[in-house]
């Protein structure tokens, strides 16, 4: 790391690194708004972010697979001027790279997506500078050759440094028939209520029983897309299915993961934000307690008999001794409230809680509930009724399942 100096105004707080459909995406977390530009260099390929002379905070950084990142490097250009430097796999191309402004609990955020080209298009493509940050001795806008001349190239050579350690460079992902279908990952998504169940209910009379299937039909393709794991729902069509039933489904098929999702709803129409929930008898709060409590009755609002269930719920508590396995859960919880907020979706405050979800009780699957909004809150319902931003929380999904994998198969 860069030695210690005068305090800087700004601060990159965290680099997060996603693959999407036909691009990567790079959020940098920013201390406040800045100025910026980006362009690439050749021989080798690197992705060049400048911006005015920053505090480098952002800690370890994941790269995921199929991004196409090798390595991250950062430090001083020259007075005044920061340079972060991505080493890439192949030529790639900026698509766009953009400013967010703080909103809604997220930081200032400099967005960069790119994406795989051919030899030709990205050499057509190295006089195009994105961002209109002015750095003294080089051209102001795009065209300007100053920016890729050997000298530029040989100071990122002189000066710029790895940031903290973090992970080991992986490598691009094969493609989909490299690994076996049987060798890859089966994840179990559970849509919540269903049938007899309708669940909450929304804006003119939307149903959080068609709004979880909707999503968890979603997810599935995104992540069958990918190519990298097995996907099956607990429920594909509006049908009741009992809680311990989901939780048997899962076990039977030996999934490897379970998401049950869910859309709350709370008598005060002006909350809203996702949460995610892993299992613990002591409720992390009292809102959260009430919510199990109405969960894990979908079963009796069926008119389902429960009285036999009294043994397999001792047994299944018993076996939750098996603390690996919540410690699991716990650690992708973690990975999708960061996955989440890097992807756009409004979070409740305290993100990741707890509580006695029947549908998280299998003890030897990593589980999670994923309450993906609130139906009480007319807007929210109407955002979890709409396919993009279905989309839009598919994605962070992925990314956070592709970063816990990563972690727990080496």
């Amino acid at each position: 790391m860069l030695a210690a100096g005068p305090a800087l105004a700004l601060d990159i707080l965290s680099l997060r690194i996603g693959p999407h459909p036909g691009k990567t995406r790079l959020v940098f977390e920013l201390s406040g708004q800045t100025e910026f530009r980006s362009f690439m260099l050749a021989n080798p390929v690197r992705l060049v972010v400048d911006m005015p002379d920053f505090n480098w905070r952002a800690g370890s950084i994941i790269r995921p697979p199929g991004t196409g990142v090798k390595d991250i490097r950062q430090g001083p250009l020259q007075p005044g001027i920061s340079r972060v430097v991505i080493d890439l796999e192949q030529p790639m191309l900026i698509g766009s790279a953009f400013v967010l402004p703080r909103k809604d609990g997220q930081p200032d955020r400099l967005v960069i997506d790119f994406s795989s080209a051919s030899e030709a298009a990205f050499v057509k493509s190295r006089s195009i500078v994105h961002g209109r940050l002015k750095v003294p001795g080089s051209s102001a806008g795009p065209g300007g050759n100053s920016m890729i001349a050997p000298a530029a190239s040989s100071t990122v050579a002189g000066n710029i440094r790895p940031p903290e350690p973090g992970p080991a460079p992986q490598k691009t992902q094969a493609p989909k028939t490299a690994v076996p279908s049987s060798q890859r990952p089966l994840i179990v998504i559970d849509a919540g209520h269903g049938g007899d169940d309708p669940g909450a209910l929304g804006h003119q009379g939307l149903k959080e029983k068609n709004i979880t299937l909707a999503m968890a039909r979603d997810l599935k393709k995104h992540l069958e897309d990918t190519g990298r794991y097995r996907v099956m729902l607990t429920r594909d069509k509006d049908v009741f299915i009992r809680l311990s039933q989901r939780v048997a489904i899962a076990r039977a098929k030996k999934a490897d993961l379970f998401i049950s999702l869910h859309a709350d709803s709370i008598n005060r129409d002006g909350v809203r934000g996702a949460s995610i929930y892993t299992l613990s008898e002591i409720a992390s709060d009292k809102e959260t307690e009430k919510l199990a409590a109405r969960e894990n009755l979908s079963d009796a609002i069926a008119g389902i008999d429960l009285s036999h269930e009294d043994q397999d719920v001792a047994n299944i508590l018993v076996d939750l001794a098996m603390r690996d396995t919540m410690n699991q859960s716990k650690f992708f919880a973690n990975k999708t409230v960061s996955a989440l907020k890097g992807g756009g979706v409004r979070l409740l405050e305290n993100t990741h809680r707890y509580a006695g979800f029947a549908v998280l009780k299998a003890p030897d699957i990593p589980s999670v509930l994923i309450e993906l909004g609130y139906m009480s809150n007319n807007q929210e319902s109407i955002l979890l009724s709409q396919p993009d931003y279905r989309a839009r929380i598919a994605r962070a999904l992925v990314n956070s399942i592709d970063s816990y994998f990563e972690t727990v198969s080496q």
